[in-house]
This record gives structure tokens, C-alpha cells and sequence, in this order.
């Protein structure tokens, strides 16, 4: 014989619990989407695009970047990626693949095509956001673990991290070091 338990015990037998967990299920997912949307959580854990640089639509696609990380457009300014090689850098050096992300940015906010100056500009913007330096660390070292072979485009790997590296280190708050002056060179984003 089952005891029946008063309304106020703490213990529910199966049928009651049957009925309050998927209750308790619509209100977290309801509540989850407003945590997110929550007005006062504009603190970013990371770099975000602000101003007009806001605006510029950011396209997941593969195709286009044609087997790159990411690659930007100047007209229409867009920035792509490409989800599947975001992956792959990610699994190998967990937050690099956001210095690519800034980089994008780079080309859009000079209106160039030039690699060094997108580079040295996403380690400007990085010095001073959140996990910033973190990044810039991951980044280094991705690129000096990569395999030395010269791009026309990048330079060699170590080139470009050492690049990135000069880049923040002058545009660190209290560095009086002169702006480096990254070279041209041609390509695209």
C-alpha cells in the first residue's frame, strides 16, 4: 500500500515529478535568452567591432574565404568565416582564431588590402579590450608554431608574430616607442 504524503513534504513521488520537471524546464528557457539580452552585461569578455564598425555584416562561409580563417571585403565591407577552419585552429590554439577575427576588422576600418597593417592594427585594438593581452599571447604563439615557409602576402610566420608583438608592445598605455610601420605588401584581406 502506497502512504500519501502531506502537502507539505519536500519528497514527490514519480507522477508529481513528472509534472514539475518540464515546468521547470519552459522557465529556465525562458529565462536563459533574458540573462543573455540583460541590459547591464555590456561587458564583453572579448574585442567587439563598435561604431561603424558594428554595422559590417559578419558571413559564415567557407566558400568564400576559400579554405582561409576568415578574409574581409572592402566593398561591400563584410567580413567572412569559415566556421570549419575556425574549428580547427581553435582545437589546436584556443583563442587565436579571434586575432584572425580582428584582423578582418583591420582591413575594413583602414580600407586596405595590406596584411601587416591589418595585423598591426588588430594588435592595437587588442592591447586595450578585455582577455586582450591573452589573446595576443595565443596569437604569437600560433604563428611561431607554425611552419616558416614565406607568404608574399604575411611575410614568414615568425615575421608576422614578431610584427604583432612590436605592434602592442607601442601601443601599450606608457610605451613611448614610435608607431612601427608595418611594409606594404599586396593581397588581400
Amino acid at each position: 500500500m502506497r502512504r500519501r504524503r502531506g502537502r507539505g513534504s519536500r519528497r514527490f513521488d514519480r507522477r508529481d515529478n513528472r509534472r514539475v520537471r518540464p515546468a521547470f524546464v519552459v522557465v529556465v528557457a525562458a529565462a536563459v535568452p533574458l540573462l543573455l539580452l540583460w541590459p547591464s552585461a555590456a561587458v564583453h569578455a572579448q574585442w567587439r567591432p563598435t561604431g561603424a564598425l558594428a554595422a559590417v555584416p559578419v558571413v559564415r562561409d567557407c566558400h568564400e574565404t576559400g579554405g582561409d580563417v576568415a578574409v574581409s571585403r572592402l566593398d561591400p565591407p563584410t567580413v567572412y568565416l569559415c566556421p570549419h577552419v575556425v574549428g580547427l585552429v581553435r582545437r589546436k590554439d584556443p583563442g587565436a582564431e579571434h586575432f584572425y577575427f580582428v584582423h578582418e576588422f583591420g582591413h575594413v576600418a583602414l580600407q586596405t588590402s595590406d596584411e601587416a597593417a591589418a595585423d598591426c592594427w588588430a594588435a592595437q585594438q587588442l592591447v586595450n579590450s578585455p582577455q586582450g593581452d591573452r589573446y595576443l599571447r595565443i596569437a604569437v604563439a600560433h604563428f611561431r608554431g607554425r611552419p616558416n615557409a614565406p607568404s608574399p602576402r604575411y611575410g614568414t610566420p615568425n615575421e608576422r608574430a614578431d610584427r604583432i608583438r612590436l605592434c602592442a608592445e607601442e601601443a601599450r598605455p606608457g610605451t613611448d616607442a614610435a608607431p612601427a610601420m608595418p611594409q606594404a605588401r599586396p593581397g588581400r584581406g
